[in-house]
């Protein structure tokens, strides 16, 4: 494996097992599931690197995965949008009593 390679698969790795965790797999199972898809992707390049399959197969998962990241992001950091109700609690304590 080269070390670009290398270089991107720990984020590959870890997006992988958080994907993981948001269906369900917790604690122990978590790093069980990191070091068996490091391990797979380890085999994978030894078996698949020369015809040039692993490299397609990798780039495509990083790209998949980074599109998947920046949405997360970017919902994440969009600003919530306000209902009806939370305006008028909002107006109600503004307004003095009478």
């Amino acid at each position: 494996m080269d070390t670009l390679t290398t270089i991107l698969s720990v984020p590959a790795v870890l997006a992988i097992v958080e994907l993981a965790k948001k269906f369900g797999v917790i604690g122990k199972w978590a790093l069980l599931l990191a070091v068996a898809v490091a391990v797979a992707l380890n085999v994978a390049s030894y078996l698949w690197s020369a015809s040039g399959l692993y490299a397609a197969i990798v780039a495509g998962l990083l790209l998949g995965l980074a599109a998947a990241g920046l949405y997360d992001a970017a919902k994440t950091a969009a600003p919530p949008k306000l209902s009806g109700t939370m305006i008028e609690g909002i107006s109600a304590k503004i307004e003095p009593k009478a």
